[in-house]
């Protein structure tokens, strides 16, 4: 292994900790919603399973992949749905906005990245 491949790796190790980041802290703020109202059992269930993904993509685990696409799909509907719709559009802050707008870029570009280095994932 020369120079290159043990930078290559460190840097892709790297990418791999901040997206298993990206999960643990968009878990956070699906626990602290679910908090804040209890009928939101969905948000909930994001949360828990953006924390798996966390842990899979954190451990290298194969199927962790499999669950970012998860959470990719389910998070994408949520973020989108939110955003579209006009009643919620008047009750969100411009931060709010912002924050779902940041969600959803970075959920495209981690599924895009795990998706790319799938096979490094055992």
């Amino acid at each position: 292994m020369g120079k290159d491949e043990g930078l290559k790796s460190k840097i892709g190790d790297f990418f791999a900790y901040l997206s298993a980041v990206f999960y643990l802290a968009s878990a956070g703020f699906f626990f602290y919603s679910l908090v804040i109202d209890l009928n939101m059992i969905h948000v909930g269930l994001l949360g828990l399973l953006s924390l798996i993904t966390a842990f899979g993509v954190f451990k290298k685990k194969s199927w962790s992949v499999w669950s970012a696409f998860l959470v990719f799909c389910a998070g994408n509907a949520f973020a989108i749905s939110l955003l579209l719709n006009p009643l919620t559009m008047e009750t969100l802050e411009i931060l709010s906005e912002i924050g779902l707008i940041a969600y959803l870029i970075l959920v495209w570009v981690t599924m895009l990245y795990l998706s790319i280095k799938r096979r490094e994932f055992h």
